[in-house]
């Protein structure tokens, strides 16, 4: 009998997904301090800018379900997470397997950034009627 065993190698796409399931909880860290901070500011259309930080925090918190979701599918759990001096540190479990996973803030702060911008043209693009 020839039996096949996963291998201890998580794939790219694995650490990719790990990686978004860390940042995301960032970026709705990031959103919640930002409405905050608009509501006790004089700008005056905070309430408009309160309720597009408020979409963006529904599609971070929908794509962060999913990704949890399509995680547990995979057999993949994060058992620890932390924001160390240092950076974000963090372990999970691949296939029995476990795995460190650390950034430096630099790099968090640039996946914060990349994320906002991606949630931020999705929510941007509305189709136009009647242009050519």
């Amino acid at each position: 009998m020839n039996m096949v065993r996963a291998p201890m190698e998580k794939s790219e796409e694995e650490m990719q997904m790990v990686k978004q399931s860390l940042i995301l909880p960032i970026v709705l860290d990031v959103l919640a301090h930002d409405i905050r901070v608009l509501q006790g500011s004089a700008a005056k259309m905070n309430g408009l800018y309160v309720k597009y930080l408020n979409t963006l925090q529904d599609k971070a918190s929908l794509e962060l379900f999913h990704l949890r979701r399509q995680l547990r599918q995979q057999g993949i759990k994060v058992f620890r997470q932390e924001r160390a001096k240092q950076g974000l540190e963090a372990e999970y479990l691949c296939r029995g397997y476990q795995h460190p996973f650390m950034m430096l803030w630099s790099v968090v702060k640039a996946e914060v950034e990349a994320a906002l911008d991606i949630l931020m043209n999705d929510s941007s693009r509305k189709p136009i009627d009647n242009c050519p």
